[in-house]
């Protein structure tokens, strides 16, 4: 992964932690001192409703503006300091996908890619929230990332979504030009006590992609329930652990 700045948190599937992850994750990263972005890809908007930012122009009017060739400035688009080290671009248009056709986002491809990639000499590190589908909107962000994060949970299903995001990300990966990784497989709420997960664990670790588990803890949701982060809510917490784990393993610094 040397060199990887941008990352899109995707899963086709919905309820499997995107959202929590690119909050927990993000916040983490920026609490050891790293400059850290969030982009809401999400219509939703609920990275943005969690951390209460919508000062500023949002997703829908970057793409909007950089679909019609408008110049686009980061200032007008990103709060900064949501959290210490920690800015946000926002999403506050829930009706994004009724005003925008699929043809406007796929002109914004390439004008969004140059735009997010401008901000890496800002940012040690850029996280995009994605919503559940694999629309152009998706695309735009895989297309845009140098590596994307699977959130998944140990249940069949996750297999045949796994398979189809890997597609995704290949496909994407072929029309930019570039080289997209997938940096890791992040299980959400994993619980030891359940017998199939170790069944689960040989059957993910066949993708031969870095694996991460975050145990599922009341903390995660009250967190979320609070607008706190999980560092704020539950430092101490098991799941503060596997998430400090996949910050000091996944994502190291680079000179």
């Amino acid at each position: 992964m040397t060199g990887a700045k941008i990352f899109t948190v995707a899963n086709q599937k919905g309820g499997v932690g995107k959202t929590s992850s690119v909050i927990q994750l993000a916040s983490g990263l920026a609490r050891r001192g790293d400059k850290v972005l969030m982009v809401d890809g999400d219509p939703q908007g609920n990275l943005t409703l969690f951390f209460g930012s919508r000062d500023k122009l949002d997703f829908s009017r970057l793409l909007a503006d950089l679909a019609s060739g408008s110049p686009a400035k980061a200032e007008a688009y990103v709060n900064s300091r949501v959290r210490k080290n920690l800015d946000l671009l926002p999403a506050g248009n829930k009706r994004l996908r009724l005003e925008m056709r699929d043809t406007e986002v796929e002109r914004a491809y390439g004008p969004f890619a140059d735009f997010i990639g401008s901000l890496t000499s800002r940012y040690d590190w850029i996280i995009m929230d994605s919503s559940p589908s694999n629309s152009p909107l998706e695309r735009l962000l895989i297309r845009a990332s140098d590596a994307v994060i699977i959130p998944l949970e140990f249940q069949l299903f996750s297999v045949s979504g796994l398979e189809s995001i890997l597609e995704e990300v290949k496909s994407c990966s072929a029309e930019a030009g570039k080289e997209i990784h997938v940096h890791s497989l992040l299980f959400t709420k994993a619980e030891n006590r359940l017998h199939r997960v170790q069944t689960y664990r040989e059957l993910f670790s066949s993708f031969h992609i870095p694996v991460y588990e975050i145990c599922k803890s009341e903390y995660i949701s009250r967190s979320l329930e609070k607008s706190r982060t999980i560092w704020e809510c539950g430092p101490s917490s098991y799941a503060a652990r596997d998430y400090r784990t996949l910050i000091d393993k996944g994502f190291q610094v680079r000179p």
